[in-house]
């Protein structure tokens, strides 16, 4: 069985090295079974169509950038503690400079499954913030506009005209790390 999962697990880390690198685009079954040294017998033994697999490898973003981001911050011993950690995997991951958000964000201005899906995705986010901040702020408005604030932070870093260093990263989101 394990052996299976990691021929699957393969696809879905191809399908968002593509994503990171091309674009949605670049998902094309014929390419990444040249990639994989497969036939498309293989893509068809792990996926019903080209439209299950974008979904998988959708699932598969969520799970490991949002879901595993949260589950990381969980560590955590209170919510401020919680947001830090957080905010550390946020630098982490513009350090690395991937455009994999900024590539599935424009994918899901091309079709509309995908933007329902995104839209999803950002809205589990921004309530994870939100909790994280209720906990921290006592004044409701305080609240809204830190979750605000972060949010954009963490969307602007990704669109931010040039790469910017750990330093520039750590001053930016110096408010909410400890």
């Amino acid at each position: 069985m394990k052996e299976s999962n990691d021929s699957q697990l393969a696809w879905l880390k191809l399908g968002i090295q593509t994503l990171d690198t091309i674009g949605w685009r670049g998902l094309k079954i014929k390419e990444l079974c040249q990639q994989l040294k497969v036939t498309k017998g293989s893509f068809y033994h792990w996926f019903k169509s080209k439209r299950d697999f974008e979904m998988q490898v959708l699932n598969y973003w969520k799970q490991r950038f949002t879901q595993g981001f949260i589950e990381q911050a969980e560590h955590g011993t209170n919510s401020r503690e919680k947001l830090s950690l957080l905010g550390r995997q946020c630098i982490d991951g513009a350090i690395n400079g991937n455009r994999l958000e900024f590539e599935i964000n424009a994918w899901s201005f091309q079709d509309d499954e995908v933007k329902a899906f995104v839209f999803s995705v950002y809205e589990q986010r921004y309530r994870y913030l939100e909790k994280l901040l209720t906990d921290i702020y006592s004044n409701p408005t305080d609240v809204k506009k830190h979750s605000l604030i972060l949010y954009s932070l963490v969307i602007g870093v990704d669109l931010f005209y040039r790469q910017l260093s750990q330093q520039e990263l750590e001053l930016i989101f110096s408010d909410y790390l400890i």
